[in-house]
């Protein structure tokens, strides 16, 4: 049974990004409800083969790492941990060593991803805003997943400065593409594979929050980074953008 409030379907016209709210933002979830929103989430992005691009890029970006010394990588909005573990499994296959860093605002999500992550695994999960973030050491890498849609277009332009002035080896976003077929297919899948009904309605307003290609290349702009110093892929209607040094 859902216990979320009812809210307005989110909205069919996606030529502009929407300010709707998602039901995980804002609801009170019990912290049983949200363990398994937040798995089913990780579970649907599994499906849609949602780590592929990230491990893609980090393979880029480490090849010409030594192994003497150990990366830090750091995952801006980790929520359930799944994408720092799978990067822990393609580390431990490549005999490389990188130190884990998930960022997340919400405690409840962090106490949840700690609780499914491995002790072997050594990810240090922190609940702190990413521009209150002191590192405990100098940051080679960033990462963030399915996050940015979350943020206004401000935000979003604050953040790409903030990478770019913290990552020495290089950053990368991952995000959905505002287009009408992740957003009708959502609704498909999510009934086909018993997602948690929270996971199909935040999925479709997530999809409407999302940036085109064009706002991608604008927010770029705004934030003084060349274009050309930034890689930007489409993949399954999602986007990675990345910047390697």
């Amino acid at each position: 049974m859902n216990t979320f409030p009812k809210t307005k379907a989110a909205p069919r016209d996606l030529s502009r990004r929407s300010a709707e709210s998602e039901w995980l933002d804002g609801a009170d979830a019990s912290a049983q409800e949200l363990a398994l929103v937040l798995r089913d989430l990780a579970r649907f992005n599994r499906v849609m083969l949602g780590h592929w691009p990230v491990i893609d890029w980090l393979r880029r970006a480490t090849k010409d790492a030594g192994r003497e010394r150990a990366l830090t990588l750091v995952d801006v909005g980790c929520g359930y941990g799944d994408l720092l573990r799978a990067i822990r499994r393609w580390a431990r296959k490549r005999g490389l060593t990188i130190r884990l860093i998930g960022l997340d605002l919400n405690r409840e999500t962090v106490r949840i991803a700690q609780a499914v992550t491995d002790d072997a695994d050594e990810i240090d999960y922190c609940v702190v805003d990413v521009f209150d973030f002191a590192p405990p050491a100098p940051i080679d890498l960033v990462v963030s997943s399915l996050v940015t849609h979350h943020m206004s277009d401000d935000l979003i332009v604050k953040f790409l400065r903030w990478m770019e002035g913290t990552a020495r080896k290089g950053w990368l976003i991952y995000d959905l593409q505002r287009h009408p077929v992740p957003y009708y297919f959502i609704g498909v899948m999510g009934k086909l594979t018993r997602l948690h009904p929270m996971v199909i309605h935040d999925g479709r307003i997530s999809v409407a929050r999302s940036l085109t290609r064009t706002e991608w290349l604008m927010r770029i702009d705004e934030a003084d980074i060349a274009r050309n110093a930034v890689r930007l892929r489409w993949f399954l209607f999602r986007f990675a953008i990345g910047r390697l040094r």
